[in-house]
């Protein structure tokens, strides 16, 4: 397997797509993705083509996006264009495309395996990106889960337009302006997912006790509001601090475990308060769920990422040898401070590791075995030698 990444900042199309192509050696990949940033708009295809010119790709995905991250910088706000390439021998990779009319016509699993040309009994890993403004995204990547079981589903939602029709996706020589496009990988590749949510715990955890759709009402009998105060008055100075600035109640994903790290649970933002006792969940809870109150800030998002990103690379049975990175708009320069943060935690914990990807208004990732879509978050993939 031999995976390589590239990045470019100029802001002529067709000069990025040439200084892309001229830092990937010879060699058709297998399988190429492209990252464009909205600069770029509304020109995406020139790129595309250009790369498509260059190298050949077999399989071709992308999406227009905010910023993009190549093997050593994450360039925000600036015209970017970042490629990905993989010869991936012994694997077979499947491009695909899915609309809101597929979703419909969908009426059973089978259907599902079909249309993506893939079974369970394979163990597929999926790369996909939406449109956010024209494609069911939840309710499709449910329905992959289910559909999947065990397989390993990321990616990021096309993020350079504000309006409907204004993102593009990329499959091979189709520029499309709505739906998913995706490719499923099977047979000699070995994933690792790291979903990175940037936050801590905060206070106790406490049972839900009483909830209505995404309101959480009580927590451990009490007034979910009323705990939420408590957790709140003993914090100290710092964390008072950071919770004005935003509260966030994690989710334990595997209720029989006895311990509970960082990583083990589905952060969800806190949207307001209902009437002076319960608290709006940007999701649904349910009672007899376990939850705990977190806080995110540049120290704890630092420090959740090197502390996954080490304890899935010693479960690792190989060393990886590349990855894709989606990142929240609202991480880098945003969130730390400092450009380039996330790529050199990544680079500084392996080495020789090419990494490409982009800046997303969503972040597609497993957590405790289903996939979400989650915010402010990095959703990392490694490949290796199964």
């Amino acid at each position: 397997m031999n995976i390589q990444s590239a990045l470019s900042t100029s802001a002529d199309p067709r000069e990025a797509a040439n200084e892309l192509c001229d830092s990937i050696a010879d060699g058709q990949p297998d399988f190429a993705a492209v990252w464009v940033s909205a600069h770029h708009g509304p020109e995406y295809d020139e790129v595309v083509e250009a790369v498509r010119e260059r190298l050949n790709p077999r399989n071709l995905i992308g999406c227009s996006c905010q910023s993009v991250i190549g093997p050593d910088r994450e360039v925000e706000n600036q015209p970017g264009a970042a490629l990905w390439t993989a010869q991936m021998p012994n694997v077979r990779i499947l491009p695909f495309i899915l609309d809101e009319n597929d979703l419909q016509s969908l009426e059973t699993m089978a259907d599902l395996h079909d249309r993506l040309g893939v079974t369970p009994d394979q163990e597929p890993t999926f790369i996909v990106l939406p449109d956010p403004f024209s494609f069911q995204f939840d309710g499709c990547l449910k329905v992959m889960d289910e559909a999947f079981p065990g397989s390993t589903i990321v990616g990021g939602l096309a993020s350079a337009g504000r309006a409907p029709g204004e993102n593009r996706l990329f499959l091979n020589d189709q520029i499309l302006r709505q739906g998913m496009v995706g490719v499923s990988l099977s047979g000699g590749v070995g994933v690792s997912s790291v979903v990175s949510q940037g936050c801590r715990p905060i206070g106790e955890r406490y049972v839900i006790t009483k909830s209505e759709s995404n309101v959480i009402l009580e927590l451990g009998g009490q007034s979910a509001y009323s705990v939420l105060q408590e957790v709140h008055s003993a914090a100290d100075e710092a964390d008072k601090e950071l919770m004005r600035n935003g509260v966030h109640v994690g989710r334990v994903m595997d209720e029989l475990a006895d311990n509970f790290e960082v990583g083990d649970f589905l952060i969800r933002n806190v949207a307001g308060v209902v009437e002076n006792k319960g608290l709006a969940i940007t999701d649904y809870f349910r009672t007899g769920q376990t939850v705990q109150f977190h806080i995110r800030d540049a120290k704890s998002a630092d420090a959740e990422m090197r502390a996954l990103l080490a304890r899935k690379l010693e479960l690792m049975p190989s060393k990886p040898l590349g990855g894709m990175l989606f990142n929240c708009n609202g991480r880098g320069v945003g969130m730390f401070d400092e450009r380039d943060h996330d790529i050199s935690v990544i680079n500084s914990a392996v080495e020789n590791c090419p990494i490409g990807g982009f800046f997303a208004a969503g972040e597609i990732g497993p957590v405790g075995g289903k996939t979400f879509v989650h915010g402010l978050t990095s959703s990392l993939i490694l490949f290796h030698e199964p």
